[in-house]
């Protein structure tokens, strides 16, 4: 545990020593509501294994990050595991991607065009609200305590942790700290974890790209032409590196914009760091990346004609890998983007958290056997690293050469011809898909061995 996270805790209880809640002995807490969070909450609860989930926002306050989540078949394959049945209820949610059109411009003129059409069944796309929608319908709602800011962690010297948080007073505005002992206590707090902070202590890594976009109720599909049912188009001018989106996720439609920041400049003009919504200027921002871009009249119309309030602007950053998720003899375990977030662009930041949940949940239904002994906790987070930290560094590496920047591109990819990364694209899509076989890696592929 880092001083600093230390002198937190003893401030906290200095403070208001007279308002502290000591809990009883919970199994196993999960810290974060989101998507990660309450996967991993079904699973468990599938399992008949006892667990809580902390999340720090109150249950009027509703998240929406603005985004559309392509599950593909790693992600339907790690949610039936999870829950069997489960994935029936996303195409009613969304729908079924039919296709992505990918197009690039040089000035006026199409250098290059490509088409990747999907059977039923094979990718389905839904908003990111819809997903944490269907996850949430499922999970009881006595597993969640909702409110509860995580503070900080302390390793008991019986075993387990002790985990801290800051929580509404009943009746009241005031606050009180709760503490909460826990045989495991796992981070599932996203991006920006409390618990990675304290573990760790680095921050997310700005890559360099921002990206401004919103969701649309379009269910007559009259927001852009061309775009059909279930299709999503990718257009990039290359000359200013600007990339355009669209997507039709049931009845919603996604645009978004996304500029390359080579210089910096545009991530200082924003003091925050963090996914920001109807930010004043947000509007005036995106619609200034659209300067010097002919053919893309539509979508400025449509920014022109978006409210700003629901306008949602953001940096892209990842996570750098780590060699280890677990702290105080693994009693405290990082898993989704807590763990590995990695960019956007191969769409696999939330299939690679539903498989860490599927993965761990196996492993924690063995443990339960023995009760959650020391000896049955440390084993399964032992194994569950083992099994997960080489597949994800590799995703993690292959999302950081998506980005075609050149100081985040990894040293295998420096002198790929263009046959080259079609192969790299081809062997990863199928070592993806191939979940739950080869998860450490593929040895009948050259990038991904």
């Amino acid at each position: 545990m880092t001083s600093q996270s230390m002198e937190i805790t003893r401030q906290q209880r200095d403070a208001d020593i007279s308002a502290e809640e000591r809990a009883e002995e919970i199994d196993i807490g999960i810290v974060g509501g989101g998507l990660a969070g309450l996967a991993l909450a079904l699973a468990l609860q599938e399992r008949n294994i006892p667990c809580q989930v902390f999340e720090s926002h109150p249950p009027s306050m509703s998240a929406d990050t603005s985004s559309i989540v392509g599950v593909g078949l790693n992600g339907i394959t790690a949610l039936e595991g999870i829950k069997l049945g489960l994935t029936t209820a996303l195409p009613q949610a969304g729908g079924y991607c039919t296709k992505i059109k990918r197009v690039t411009l040089i000035d006026t003129q199409v250098s290059d065009c490509s088409v990747q059409e999907f059977v039923p069944g094979e990718l389905i796309i839904l908003t990111w609200k819809s997903l944490h929608r269907v996850l949430d319908s499922f999970v009881d709602r006595s597993r969640i305590s909702f409110s509860h800011r995580l503070l900080a962690y302390k390793a008991c010297k019986q075993g387990g942790v002790e985990a801290y948080f800051k929580c509404p007073k009943e009746g009241t505005e005031d606050h009180r700290i709760k503490v909460v002992p826990c045989k495991l206590l796992i981070g599932a707090d996203g991006i920006w974890s409390t618990v990675r902070k304290q573990m760790v202590g680095d921050a997310p890594r700005y890559l360099k790209m921002r990206t401004w976009s919103t969701l649309v109720h379009d269910p007559h599909l009259k927001l852009f032409d061309g775009l059909g049912k279930g299709e999503f188009i990718m257009q990039t001018e290359k000359r200013t590196v600007t990339t355009f989106a669209t997507s039709n996720a049931g009845d919603y439609t996604l645009w978004s914009l996304r500029k390359m920041d080579q210089t910096g400049d545009m991530a200082n003009s924003v003091l925050v760091e963090r996914t920001t919504r109807g930010r004043p200027g947000c509007k005036q921002r995106a619609l200034q990346q659209l300067d010097g871009i002919e053919l893309w009249d539509d979508l400025r119309n449509v920014i022109e004609a978006t409210g700003e309030e629901i306008i949602t602007e953001r940096k892209i950053m990842d996570r750098l890998p780590l060699n280890k998720w677990s702290d105080a003899d693994r009693h405290v375990l990082l898993i989704g983007d807590a763990a590995h977030a990695q960019f956007v662009g191969p769409g696999q930041g939330a299939m690679s958290a539903f498989e860490d949940v599927h993965q761990l949940s196996l492993l924690l239904e063995v443990a339960s056997g023995s009760s959650f002994s020391e000896e049955s906790i440390q084993d399964a987070v032992k194994r569950f690293e083992k099994l997960r930290i080489p597949r994800t560094k590799k995703m993690q590496e292959y999302a950081s050469y998506s980005t075609m920047i050149p100081e985040f591109q990894p040293e295998w990819s420096q002198h790929l011809t263009a046959e080259d990364r079609l192969k790299v694209n081809e062997e990863y899509r199928k070592w993806i898909q191939a979940y739950p076989n080869k998860q450490q890696g593929d040895p009948d592929s050259i990038y991904f061995q």
